[in-house]
């Protein structure tokens, strides 16, 4: 019986580690200014870290944060960045193929190139792509207002033109501001999706 039992400690110590990674999308495919939410599990306790290896090359640890040890608890899933967290993860680009690597061990807290027989490693490829421009008209009542455009997230503004006029764009949220002599400006915050044609209607009050 004792043999047994003892083969069976063996067996559970020695029993091979798994980690499951996956994102937010199934089929990994992010435009740039998109957010990214990875997730991890494991199906034993371990020390984890994980990696962003962007399509340039660059390394940057995501998990764990500065002063925690990367222990994770078997069968639970973490999300990353947490829910709590106060910022994102930003596909910046440029077009390519971005790796996110987890890094598993029982013994210790692994680093990215670590090898070793108590090492594990997975990986999923984020497939970054550059979305297709907007293009957004805006025909205004009087003629020849002027077009002042800004990323919302951002505030720079920019001077376009006078209207009617067609204006190509990234995708995203901007703020349009019309305005001309001896009429009130008129403010419109807009989201351009990706290959969208929008036409934008606006009159002017006079004062």
């Amino acid at each position: 019986m004792f043999p047994i039992m003892l083969l069976s400690l063996l067996v559970l110590q020695y029993s091979p580690l798994n980690i499951d990674i996956w994102v937010d999308k199934e089929e990994a495919i992010y435009y740039t200014t998109e957010n990214l939410k990875i997730f991890f599990r494991t199906d034993q306790d371990c020390y984890v870290a994980v990696y962003d290896i962007e399509v340039g090359g660059r390394e940057y640890l995501l998990f764990p944060l500065e002063g925690e040890n990367g222990w994770v608890e078997a069968g639970k899933t973490y999300e990353l960045p947490t829910k709590t967290a106060d910022y994102d993860y930003v596909i910046s680009g440029p077009e390519g193929i971005e790796t996110i690597v987890v890094v598993g061990s029982r013994e210790r807290l692994p680093g990215l190139n670590d090898e070793g027989p108590d090492v594990v490693r997975e990986a999923i490829e984020i497939f970054v792509k550059e979305p297709e421009p907007g293009k957004l008209r805006i025909i205004s009542t009087p003629d020849n207002c002027r077009i002042y455009i800004s990323e919302a997230e951002y505030g720079d503004q920019e001077y376009i033109g006078e209207a009617p006029r067609t204006i190509v764009l990234r995708p995203g949220e901007y703020i349009v501001k019309i305005k001309k002599s001896g009429y009130r400006t008129l403010t419109r915050k807009i989201w351009l999706e990706p290959g969208e044609r929008r036409r934008i209607f606006v009159k002017l009050k006079p004062y």
